[in-house]
């Protein structure tokens, strides 16, 4: 089976192997499969520049009309040489699915294909082609773990010839890893401002670089539990410029209901308060003021609603990962529209 382990990847992508002309990047950060996609077109000897070698086609427009990957695959490039096709926006379709199992049997001559998709099932039909195929790799692309990171903040302060100190880069660790593009951008601008310094300082990296991570997840899950439709928006903008995904801000949600759903139990059973229930379960002091508000203004009924929404929308975005973040933004403001209709009948 041609596939790596996560871990492996960005070994392969120093030295490509050209004997697996079919290549397809798969996962949840979306710019981190931009961004290794990226690298593997231009290791390809393609130049990414020239229209009669290289091309980009989008995943749904080849659904309904899977023929045209076909004849790209099988053109000539006009002045000789390698041509590249590049392939955004994959999922769940059948047609290229079909597709890549017939290429990655009989891979055209001199042609590279990148297909970019997001998350991937082990039973998704594209993956396990791409796996099977004697001349396609599947590589899985996952978030920025802290060896990662440290990878990626080196190579730029490399490139800016600037150094950083032990708590300018645990800081700057702490901000970033919601999307590998968003995260290189936010450590080239830290490079930038410092430009003129020898070393980072903690102080730079909080002037400068926005933590978009758990503290607006935690914000955005408030306020949708709390009914701040008005606020909403603005968090979900946050998020989305930041490269956060569906299912970063979907489980914080799904675990806030359930926990929610345990605490009403206790607060109907036993008579309590929610400022009661809220102290008893030690929720941190930043939260505990929103929690207090949904806990009185949920009922049962509605929290085991919002908590199937959840599992079904969950569900949605494993089977259509481009969706994910429209999935996302239309489910907090739902939820948001519904605890201001409940708080509004209190």
């Amino acid at each position: 089976m041609a596939q790596k382990k996560a871990g492996e990847v960005e070994a392969f992508l120093s030295r490509p192997d050209t004997s697996f002309p079919v290549l397809l990047l798969y996962g949840p950060d979306s710019g981190l499969v931009s961004e290794r996609a990226t690298k593997l077109a231009a290791l390809s000897g393609v130049d990414n520049t020239d229209p009669f070698a290289s091309i980009v086609l989008m995943a749904d427009e080849l659904e309904k009309s899977i023929g045209r990957l076909f004849d790209e695959a099988g053109t000539v490039s006009m002045f000789g040489g390698r041509r590249l096709i590049r392939i955004k926006g994959a999922g769940n379709g059948k047609a290229l699915a079909d597709a890549v199992a017939d290429l990655a049997s009989n891979p055209p001559t001199d042609t590279t294909i990148i297909i970019e998709a997001g998350e991937l099932k082990k039973t998704a039909g594209l993956r396990v082609n791409a796996e099977r195929g004697k001349a396609a790799m599947a590589l899985p692309c996952y978030q920025d773990e802290a060896r990662a990171l440290d990878r990626l903040i080196d190579e730029e302060l490399a490139n800016a010839s600037l150094t950083i100190d032990r708590a300018g880069r645990e800081g700057l660790k702490a901000r970033l890893g919601a999307n590998r593009l968003a995260s290189r951008a936010e450590v080239q601008k830290l490079c930038l401002y410092a430009l003129g310094k020898s070393t980072i300082s903690l102080s730079d990296v909080t002037t400068v670089v926005g933590d978009v991570s758990a503290e607006t997840v935690d914000e955005a899950v408030d306020a949708a539990a709390t009914g701040e439709v008005r606020k909403l928006p603005y968090l979900i903008e946050r998020l989305i410029s930041a490269g956060v995904s569906g299912f970063q801000l979907q489980n914080p949600l799904l675990r806030y209901f359930q926990q929610l759903l345990l605490m009403r139990e206790e607060l109907e059973k036993q008579g309590l308060t929610a400022s009661d229930v809220v102290a008893r379960k030690r929720v941190h002091f930043s939260r505990a003021r929103s929690m207090e508000l949904a806990l009185a203004n949920w009922p049962v009924p509605a929290i085991s609603s919002v908590l199937s929404r959840l599992e079904a929308d969950i569900l949605q975005s494993r089977k259509e990962a481009i969706l994910q973040q429209s999935i996302m933004h239309r489910t907090l403001m739902e939820i948001s529209v519904e605890a201001a209709r409940l708080r509004a009948r209190r």
